[in-house]
């Protein structure tokens, strides 16, 4: 699989984020999204929540239901699910909720409640289980509620007369990360991988196993604001096929790429603005200042083709120093080499790693992506609401153009 993933994150930024990831699912180009919440607001948290699917669910003690969407059909729907314990599943008509728990009290028990209040319950210490996928299904059945699993009735009750599922939500409680998988006709693509705290623990952690062993997975910044999707599928090619470790793309307002685009590929006017080498890859005059990133974004809007069409003969560069990971690919089959680096994980995954481990680190210069802003870029004044108009303008732009088209760059 081909999977991109996303510190999410801003609803301004991911707005336009999305048009492009959409894009580039409908030509087959990423089998999944994954949207990371590390949302630092209420706002941008519910807004993530209505543009994905439940995909991982983690709790610290408790947890709030996320309503999810699986396809119910004659009152049934099925959720494959991984979970050690305390597995909860809710459905609602709009009026009575029946509230389903999977393994809980440390995987001794499941129930079900009626309004809260419990109504049937079983004694076992097996339904919640976390070496693999088990299949749960729910049904309504003349007036019985049936719980499965495995295609196995566990448990049943009696249910309000003519009660039609309407509303389906899920959470896991009491420590436990759950995996979970459904039919779904909603944000196809889209994943929301919930996290116990807002860290990057539960990120790198997560895809050192052998479910994305063979899959090409892409981190990218929430303020992505611009893909060339068309060069997508060299970029992962790429990657696949590399012996070397992260591999960058060339990215618009980025202190090592914007030297690179001036002083190799003579790209940026000199006229214009001055770019040099950060110092060990780090800072720099772009970095520290909003006006001149703001002059740089609204150089490639006005002349992204320059860009997006020059012969860059499939030159990739060795970058030995810190390098802002605002876009990377890595192999899942090597994930386990950076499952430890959340700590500071840009530090060392372009510093650290790279003495340390002899990471070889890859700039990929024939596949752009534009980085909105840095912090110190947003304190001197870059104007972020007229970019985010440019870029979402810059979109329609490139669609009218035809340079979503799969065959566009000639690309496999």
């Amino acid at each position: 699989m081909n999977i991109l993933t996303i510190f999410a994150g801003r609803q301004a930024n991911l707005e336009i984020l999305i048009k492009y990831l959409k894009k580039a699912l409908d030509m087959k180009i990423l089998d999944e999204v994954h949207l990371w919440n590390n949302t630092r607001t209420i706002k941008d948290e519910e807004y993530i929540k209505t543009i994905t699917n439940l995909k991982r669910s983690s709790s610290a003690i408790d947890s709030t239901y996320i309503e999810i969407k699986p396809t119910i059909y004659k009152n049934y729907f099925e959720l494959d699910i991984q979970g050690s314990n305390d597995i909860h599943i809710k459905i609602s008509n709009g009026l009575e909720e029946y509230e389903i728990v999977l393994g809980g009290w440390s995987n001794t028990k499941s129930v079900i409640r009626h309004n809260n209040l419990q109504v049937c319950e079983l004694l076992n210490n097996t339904i919640a289980d976390t070496s693999c996928m088990n299949t749960f299904g729910i049904v309504i059945i003349q007036n019985i509620l049936h719980i499965l699993k495995n295609n196995e009735v566990i448990l049943s009750h009696p249910i309000v007369d003519k009660y039609e599922i309407k509303h389906v939500y899920f959470k896991t409680g009491n420590g436990c990360i759950g995996n979970i998988v459904y039919k779904t006709h909603t944000n196809t693509g889209f994943y929301l991988m919930d996290t116990c705290v807002k860290s990057w623990e539960n990120y790198y952690k997560h895809y050192d196993c052998d479910t994305y062993k063979d899959s090409i997975i892409l981190k990218c910044d929430d303020d992505i604001v611009f893909i060339d999707v068309s060069k997508l599928p060299r970029f992962i090619e790429y990657i696949k096929n590399t012996d070397c470790d992260l591999v960058f793309a060339n990215t618009i307002n980025n202190g090592v790429s914007a030297y690179i685009q001036q002083n190799i590929f003579n790209l940026i006017p000199k006229e214009l603005m001055d770019l040099e080498y950060p110092e060990g890859g780090w800072y720099g005059s772009l970095w520290k200042n909003g006006k001149k990133a703001e002059n740089l974004h609204n150089y490639f809007i006005n002349n992204y083709a320059k860009f997006l069409d020059y012969n860059y003969n499939n030159t990739c560069i060795h970058i030995p120093t810190r390098y802002s990971i605002n876009f990377f690919g890595y192999k899942g089959s090597n994930w386990h080499k950076i499952k430890d680096c959340y700590v500071d994980d840009e530090y060392n995954l372009t510093v650290a790693f790279v003495h340390d481990r002899n990471f070889k680190n890859i700039f990929y210069s024939d596949m752009y992506v534009s980085h909105l802003s840095f912090f110190k870029q947003i304190e001197t004044h870059i104007d972020i609401p007229d970019l985010i108009k440019k870029y979402t303008i810059l979109y329609t732009t490139m669609e009218n153009d035809g340079r979503f088209k799969g065959d566009f760059y000639n690309t496999p």
